[in-house]
């Protein structure tokens, strides 16, 4: 179930990103930057319950690398 929606979030952020760049906007949304982490996230969950120790840390590393994006991003503005 984690899985299900960590993958769903994900997916509505690219939905997201999709139209903006279809509307020209080079530019990185936000708001798929946080589903995206939020996604990654609960796919974090889903490893960890089934003890999958190199596919947590891996999508820790997923999750950290967007927020830096983020932060970034924020802060240019």
């Amino acid at each position: 179930m984690y899985f299900t929606i960590g993958l769903l979030f994900i997916i509505v952020g690219w939905i997201i990103q999709l139209f903006k760049v279809l509307k020209q906007d080079r530019n990185i949304s936000p708001y798929m930057l946080i589903l995206y982490t939020i996604g990654v996230l609960f796919l974090v969950v889903g490893n960890y319950s089934i003890e999958d120790i190199t596919s947590t840390l891996l999508n820790i590393i997923a999750a950290i690398l967007p927020l830096i994006v983020l932060i970034f991003l924020v802060k240019s503005k």
